[in-house]
């Protein structure tokens, strides 16, 4: 074939294949096999002794709730004492007598996304239906991102040379590469129902690459390599383009979580430092996570700071495994990035010697926290 038709949209618009439904299906089921629950169920991590443990900030994305309790109660069997509240992104999900969300909201102020943590018991749902209905605007929006991405990527009028690229030219036929796979991925998709269904989990924006990856062969690597760096700067020029209008703003989510006595967490705050200048009314600061493990004492410092001058409840330190569950059963198929991230409940930060000093000096401990923000919830 003519290097020039091999990847044209007239060759992709030809129909997917059964090989194209079979890497498909594999990147997107939600089908779990024995050895995957026994994945899910088992952890990588114990800690048959603690009596006590937190988890405040973590995903359990497709995988069934009931595993994951299996799998704490399997990792702390002598714990009595302790909060594991999921949050998921834009799903409120609950856990037992908890429920949790980690909420995109966009800031004014300072022109930027950021994300906020509400946490509050289950027998509050009934007075959080607003709450609820916000969430679903912004995760509907933000579930559709990849298809304004693969319609870029498939527009036969993209400028593809205008797009900013690393220093490494593009060749047009990775970008028609990258095209072709585009308009086949949004046939997959459209043709399956996924998205809105339980699967639409599964439609994350790093689909296009892994599904190339899965179709394509090893002589087409250096092709592809170009083909994935088109692919990261159209998600970049979709993403700039981010609509305020459908994300609400921190205050306006907080005011309404308040409202039914949810509690409320600025998550990993380097992502988005001037969130920390804005004087929200939240429950503490995640000052450690290992997508931004840096700045754990400068932000215990900032935060004990913080506190010397608040007339209102003292702000508390919590800390995030940020786990992603997907990532411990199919780390193969996930960013390994995320597949190397700790154990629910284990943040090894607490124990670190320095961080310990500063801790105890402003009184704050995982302890504390633990029972400080329960009592908050239940509205002590």
């Amino acid at each position: 074939m003519n290097p020039e038709e091999r990847f044209s949209a007239g060759a992709a618009a030809q129909g997917v294949t059964e090989k194209d439904w079979a890497a498909f299906r594999r990147l997107t089921s939600i089908e779990l096999s024995e050895e995957e629950r026994r994945l899910a169920a088992v952890p990588q991590r114990e800690a048959p002794e603690a009596e006590e443990f937190m988890a405040l900030h973590w995903h359990p994305e497709w995988i069934p709730l009931e595993l994951i309790e299996a799998r704490l109660a399997a990792a702390f069997p002598a714990a009595r004492n302790f909060l594991a509240i999921p949050t998921q992104h834009n799903k409120a999900l609950r856990l037992g007598d908890w429920v949790g969300v980690e909420a995109d909201a966009y800031d004014r102020d300072y022109g930027q996304k950021v994300h906020l943590l509400f946490h509050f018991r289950a027998e509050k749902l009934p007075k959080a239906g607003t709450f609820l209905k916000m969430m679903e605007r912004t995760y509907n929006y933000r579930a559709h991102q990849l298809v304004d991405i693969l319609n870029r990527l498939a527009a036969p009028d993209e400028s593809w040379a205008a797009l900013s690229f690393s220093k490494k030219a593009i060749q047009p036929e990775a970008a028609r590469m990258a095209s072709f796979y585009a308009i086949r991925l949004r046939a997959l998709i459209e043709m399956s129902g996924a998205l809105g269904s339980e699967r639409d989990e599964m439609l994350k924006n790093r689909l296009l690459s892994d599904f190339m990856e899965a179709r394509l062969k090893p002589k087409h690597e250096a092709l592809m390599e170009q083909a994935l760096l088109y692919i990261k700067a159209v998600k970049k020029s979709v993403k700039a383009e981010l609509k305020p209008e459908a994300f609400y703003s921190p205050r306006e989510l907080i005011e309404e979580a308040r409202s039914f006595g949810a509690g409320v967490v600025i998550p990993h705050p380097p992502a988005f430092w001037p969130i920390l200048l804005s004087d929200l009314d939240v429950d503490g600061w995640e000052i450690w996570n290992p997508s931004t493990p840096d700045h754990a004492i400068f932000l215990a410092e900032a935060l004990e700071r913080a506190n010397s001058g608040r007339k209102k409840r003292r702000l508390l330190v919590f800390m995030g495994d940020d786990t992603h569950m997907s990532a411990k059963i199919r780390p193969d198929l996930l960013d390994k990035k995320a597949a190397r991230r700790p154990e629910i409940g284990f943040q090894d930060a607490w124990r670190e010697p320095l961080l310990a000093n500063v801790l105890k000096r402003s009184g704050q401990s995982r302890a504390n926290t633990l029972n400080e923000y329960r009592a908050r919830l239940m509205g002590a």
